[in-house]
This record gives C-alpha cells, structure tokens and sequence, in this order.
C-alpha cells in the first residue's frame, strides 16, 4: 500500500520528474552505453541488454541491433563521429551471417536449426539498407532484397504474415515491417511486390484498429493487454508508411492512435505500460520504450501539422524518460541506459536494461532537436 501511495503522488505531480542535465548530456551517456552494449556482445552486434538480477549481458540481437544501425549513421554525420559510422558497418557485417541464405532472421534465443521470424527479418533490413546508403556495399543491398523477396513469398492472402511469428502469435507490429519493405521498394524500385504486400499488411492493420485508435492482435501473447511499446510499433508503422505512398489514410489511423495514447499522458509525462480493449484497464507501471516512441511519433505530427500540444507532450514524456536514466552511477551496464520499466520491477523487461530503449531514446532526442532547431534533419529511417 504505501509503494501504491507513492506511485500515486508522482503521476499527480507534474515537476517530480525532472533532470539536471541537459537534452546533450542524456544523449551522449545514452550513446556511450550502446557502445558497451556492443562491447559487451564481443562487437558483433549489440547485447540485448543487461539483466540486474543475473548480473549479466545477454548475447547479441539480430532484430534490434538491425534497426540501431540507421540510429547510429545518423549519430555519426550529426555528431561528426566517423567512429559510430565504423560501429554501424560492423554490426551490418554481423547482420548478413546472421541471416540465413533466404535472408530471414531467427530469434536471438532461437539458436540454430529454428525458424526464421518475420518481424526481426524485417527489422534487420532497416539495418542493411542504411548501411548500404551509407556505404554503397552491395553485399548489403543484396542481402535486403534476400529478406524482402522472403517476406513478401510467405505474406498471408489476409495480408497478415500467419507463419514464422515470434511465439506463434499474429501481430500487428509488422506495419513497421511494411515500413522496411516500402523503403527497399524505394530503393530498388521495379518490384510492385514489395509495394503490394507492404499495402496489404497496413489494410489488415487497419482492420484490427477500433473506433479509439487501440489495436487488437496488438501483443506477444493473445491473453496479454497491448505495451505502449507494440502500440507504438503499429502506429509508427502506419504513419510512416502512409508518408512513404502519400497515402494520407494511413497516416490518419497512425495518427489516432497516437492522439489517444496522448490524451492518456499523466502529468508527470509518463505513459501507462499497458493498456487493455478501448485503451481500458491501464498499467500502473509504466514501459519506458513506449513513452520514447510516442514522444517521436508526436514530434512527427508537430513537424507535419504545427500544432503545438505535440510538441509539448513530447518534451514531457521525453523529460520524464531523461530522468529515469541513470546519470551518475559507476556501474557502467546502468550509466546511460534506458529499463524496460518505471520502476524498474515493473512488468516489462522487469529489472533489465534492453538495448531497444536506449534506441528510441535516442531517436526521440534527435527528433526534439529537429523541432527545436538544433539539428536539421534526419536521414536514415528505421
């Protein structure tokens, strides 16, 4: 009762989060534990974060070291840091002998011999995409055509992809990766597959969004209440997409569900993590991914619309995230980083510190700076 009590005199007060440091300051010690994530991994790719329980790193992971890449080129031209440029190769290096010859990708705790996963496949080809922009190695090009000719031969005639899912579940998420296959399609161009599936994944979406803007097939698990994380993942997709084929409709439905998640920011900036049917039954935890996610795709809508209450829930939530990074601890697995949770013990990614959230913090901050002028554009997606 009295942790319940606390928690609920933070989400009343709007001034309880509030860091010291600047927007810089959280962004370069953000960088700085990607780095020794990486390292932690043997530099191949990036450690899928640190467990404070076990006290240890877990190994490398295809899926999120592949849409960190695109994270990390733009890091390098925006900060002048050749360096992360270097990282970036590397870890597209590691990508193509983490894909088999098809192209897809298999879990990170799968091991050999399992099978491929669509989602992680499709987050590997942001990675091998940017990495080929930034490079111009066909090897990479080559190996995001791979996983794209994949995804597109096992798509579903629903437009949902059936097989190959993570824990057997259908999911919404794969708009973001519609997204991927639209920006192979924009840079291969004359394969009206990749642009075909890409438009049946976002209908079936769709399909799955009610009248709120909250998604069914929205979780890992069936019985399981949607993450703001997986609701971010769906809306980001659509809105994105719906950029990319300057298809306004898709854009909208991205865009309400972004609008509802935001008439449910709490004044300290925080999200709930969770959140049941018709945005019901919200966690009272929340899950920091999800919070950074929002605070990018509002910024996306201040950038596209002007209205200013995004701008404004962004910073919020972003200040709140800012202050849940540790700034000041020695322990270099904590400095820097992003949980899984607002406290820590709560549901997701209880008590460790994934790479991914570090990720979106990340991208997040480079979006304020666009909107605040301080940075002029971003060029790599993902």
């Amino acid at each position: 009762m009295l942790i319940q009590k606390v928690l609920e005199d933070i989400n009343r007060s709007p001034d309880f989060h509030r860091s010291r440091y600047g927007d810089d300051d959280h962004l370069h010690a953000a960088i700085s534990w990607i780095e020794t994530a990486w390292k932690a991994a043997g530099e191949t790719g990036i450690s899928k974060g640190y467990d404070l329980i076990r006290r240890r790193w877990s190994p490398a992971y295809p899926e999120t070291t592949g849409y960190t890449i695109p994270t990390l080129l733009n890091l390098a031209v925006i900060l002048k840091r050749p360096d992360l440029a270097e990282m970036a190769l590397r870890l597209a290096e590691y990508l193509l002998k983490a894909s088999d010859p098809n192209g897809a990708v298999v879990h990170w705790q799968a091991g050999g011999g399992a099978q491929p996963v669509i989602f992680d496949t499709g987050q590997v080809l942001f990675g091998l995409l940017a990495a080929f922009q930034y490079s111009g190695d066909a090897r990479y090009l080559d190996a995001g055509v791979r996983a794209g000719n994949w995804l597109v031969s096992v798509q579903s005639s629903s437009g949902s992809w059936v097989q190959y899912q993570h824990l057997g579940t259908e999911k919404v998420i794969d708009t973001r990766v519609a997204w991927a296959l639209l920006l192979l399609d924009r840079q291969v161009g004359g394969n009206p597959g990749y642009r075909f599936a890409a438009r049946k994944n976002l209908d079936w979406a769709v399909s799955q969004q009610d009248q709120s803007g909250w998604f069914d097939k929205c979780a890992f698990r069936l019985q399981d209440d949607p993450l703001t994380h997986t609701l971010a993942y769906t809306a980001e997709g659509l809105y994105e997409s719906g950029l990319l084929l300057g298809e306004e409709s898709y854009c909208i439905h991205g865009r309400k569900t972004a609008d509802q998640a935001l008439a449910h920011q709490k004044p300290n900036g925080s999200l709930p993590g969770t959140f049941g049917t018709g945005w019901t039954r919200p966690a009272w935890w929340s899950c920091l991914t999800g919070n950074v996610q929002f605070a990018r795709l509002w910024l996306l809508l201040y950038r596209d619309t002007g209205e200013p209450h995004y701008y404004s829930a962004a910073r919020q939530g972003l200040s709140f995230v800012m202050y849940c990074q540790d700034m000041e601890t020695t322990h270099p697995a904590v400095r820097g980083g992003i949980a899984g949770s607002f406290p820590i013990y709560g549901a997701y990614e209880r008590l460790k510190y994934p790479n991914w959230a570090s990720k979106f913090f990340i991208d997040a901050i480079l979006a304020i700076s666009v909107a605040d002028g301080r940075i002029t554009s971003i060029v790599h997606q993902g």
